[in-house]
């Protein structure tokens, strides 16, 4: 597991991890043994290397367990989520030394160079760069992949881009919401859940009315 001094961090990167949790969410609903993961991988259960990725996916609050791995339910919600930024950044945070050197970084307006991110690393864990400069290098390709989360220029940036692509579909009841992308394909997946709504009041009531759709029809 990496340590620079006190400060413990995941060895791989957070989206190559979130790739891993979607194929166990997606394949394997949400759980697997150790063995099932090593094979996902490609990887030997034994092995160092499958022993620090899963110490990566767990540093990152993706997945928990020991004989049988979950996925946690940070992953769930960032699976699931239409907008998983807002959790993704918590995940990150919750990091020790990638906080801290967020918030170092933002208190330089947001921008950072590759030195930059190796000096402020190195002020924190107090490591010589020289001595350390592999392991400072990694951590700034680490940080470098996360800024778009937890850096508020870098967020605003990235918000900027998706904003036009924002178009949701949602429709809520006391117990049930419908939310999804807007789309043909959705807003027809809405229209047969209210149908079946709709007949499920109509039960209840003892009382039935003809729907628009069927005047529509019977008066074309």
């Amino acid at each position: 597991m990496p340590k620079l001094n006190n400060f413990i961090y995941p060895e791989y990167f957070l989206e190559s991890s979130l790739d891993i949790i979607r194929t166990i969410y997606n394949n394997f609903a949400g759980e697997v043994s150790r063995s099932g993961l090593a094979s996902i991988m490609s990887m030997s259960e034994r092995g160092g290397a499958f022993t620090d990725r899963v110490a990566s996916l767990k540093l990152w609050n993706l997945l928990e367990g020991k004989s049988k791995l979950k996925v946690t339910s940070y992953g769930v919600n960032i699976i699931t989520s239409y907008s998983p930024e807002i959790i993704i950044k918590d995940i990150i945070l919750r990091v020790p030394l990638f906080n801290e050197i967020a918030t170092r970084v933002d208190n330089l307006g947001g921008s950072y160079t590759k030195e930059q991110i190796k000096i402020i690393t190195s002020d924190i864990t107090g490591v010589s760069i020289d001595n350390y400069e592999y392991k400072l290098n990694h951590i700034y390709s680490i940080f470098d992949q996360i800024s778009k989360y937890v850096c508020s220029k870098n967020i605003l940036a990235n918000t900027n881009q998706q904003a036009p692509n924002l178009k949701k579909l949602k429709i809520e009841f006391d117990d049930f919401t419908i939310e999804s992308d807007l789309s043909v394909t959705n807003i027809d997946t809405a229209i047969i859940s209210l149908w079946s709504k709709r007949s499920e009041l109509e039960k209840q009531s003892n009382y039935s009315l003809p729907s628009p759709i069927e005047i529509l029809i019977r008066n074309k």
